[in-house]
């Protein structure tokens, strides 16, 4: 039982990854004895990470039946909920979540915050299937209070395909940050040795998710290149840290490709940060992202960071040791992973370690939050962290 006087917020997700992730590092920013939080959530095994996470809060769980390679929200789940619950807010991650809140918090007249942690694309709205859902888009976000994107570049893809929001609906934003303590501390993992690996082996990290979005097919098609092409004395070596989406799809291109011996899988891991010290560089072939957390992990960590030129990334590396290649370009990015291997930039990615803390801590960004719920609520009794 909840606590009557602390403030009870509703988070509402459909998908994890990098939500989980955002979750983690704002949420423990709240004051535990101010909040309370009920998630509302695909019961997928991601998900008990993120409830560990936030062990120090009083934590409900609404679990939602689903296959765990396609995340999926229930709608009337999401309206029952809301309307039959006790919330102080609604704080909604991606917008399909967002549109499954809005009305039935717009009719208790409970605040809520939408956080859009993707960016729109043409492909969403093309077609009469698209025009359809750009007016559905209209039309539901007038019903929530504010949404929140996750980075400048995020803000102006929002505007870019939603112009007429401008003037009806509340949007701000508020970039990424990350839990910097995380990745400035712990031991770096030999993986080599834990992997039984040759010493003379190239370790290029992938920690997305395997869904088409975040580029893996173009990591394993400029891997295919450097190993047809014998570019380097060295031996590379692609380890993907995740599971779930298409994994066995990928794995089947993998074997098909003759690749096997050149790829190795680990598992999810809930602290990802020795695995991501103990690669030589880390790859996000991202086709688009609304904020790159990785990208602020990796240069934290001080590991050299290769990603496509996409705004999100392009925002995330101004001013950084961080490199980029075109999206969907293997031949730039297999030259990019070469040009690492043959002159690796090591020392430079570790010289910039204590500018990137600064830089994306998100205790700024958990602050700016905590002060917009301040502001929805004015009549609640909201006591500072």
């Amino acid at each position: 039982m909840v606590e009557n006087n602390k403030y009870k917020i509703l988070v509402v997700l459909r998908w994890l990854g990098g939500i989980r992730t955002f979750c983690r590092y704002v949420y423990n920013e709240f004051d535990k004895e101010r909040f309370a939080f009920t998630f509302l959530a695909p019961d997928v095994p991601e998900m008990q990470y993120l409830l560990d996470d936030l062990k120090i809060f009083e934590i409900t769980f609404i679990p939602v039946k689903c296959d765990p390679a396609h995340a999926h929200l229930d709608w009337k789940t999401v309206y029952k909920k809301i309307l039959m619950g006790d919330f102080d807010l609604i704080h909604s991650h991606g917008f399909t979540a967002g549109a499954y809140s809005a009305i039935p918090a717009y009719g208790k007249r409970i605040p809520h915050i939408m956080t859009l942690h993707e960016v729109f694309t043409d492909g969403q709205f093309s077609g009469w299937k698209g025009l359809l859902k750009k007016r559905f888009v209209h039309f539901i976000l007038p019903y929530i209070n504010l949404t929140h994107c996750v980075s400048h570049s995020a803000g102006e893809n929002y505007f870019e395909y939603l112009p007429e929001m401008k003037n009806k609906c509340k949007m701000v934003v508020i970039p990424n940050g990350i839990e910097v303590d995380r990745f400035l501390n712990p031991e770096r993992m030999n993986l080599k040795k834990e992997l039984s690996l040759q010493d003379d082996t190239f370790l290029i990290g992938f920690f997305g998710r395997f869904m088409s979005p975040k580029g893996f097919r173009y990591l394993i098609d400029a891997l295919n290149i450097l190993v047809i092409g014998k570019r380097t004395s060295r031996k590379p070596m692609v380890i993907a840290v995740n599971d779930g989406g298409f994994l066995s799809a990928e794995r089947r291109r993998i074997a098909e490709l003759g690749l096997n011996e050149y790829v190795t899988f680990m598992p999810f891991q809930p602290n990802p940060a020795p695995v991501m010290k103990g690669m030589d560089v880390i790859v996000m072939p991202s086709l688009w992202e609304g904020c790159g957390l990785q990208a602020m992990e990796t240069l934290v960590s001080g590991v050299p960071f290769i990603g496509t030129d996409i705004p999100a990334i392009r925002e995330m590396l101004e001013g950084t040791p961080g490199k980029m290649v075109p999206p969907r370009d293997a031949e730039s990015l297999a030259e990019a992973i070469c040009r690492e291997m043959e002159k690796p930039s090591r020392k430079e990615a570790e010289g910039y370690i204590y500018s990137a803390a600064e830089r994306f801590d998100v205790k700024k960004q958990a602050k700016q939050l905590i002060d917009i719920i301040n502001n929805l609520t004015p009549n609640k009794q909201m006591l500072k962290r």
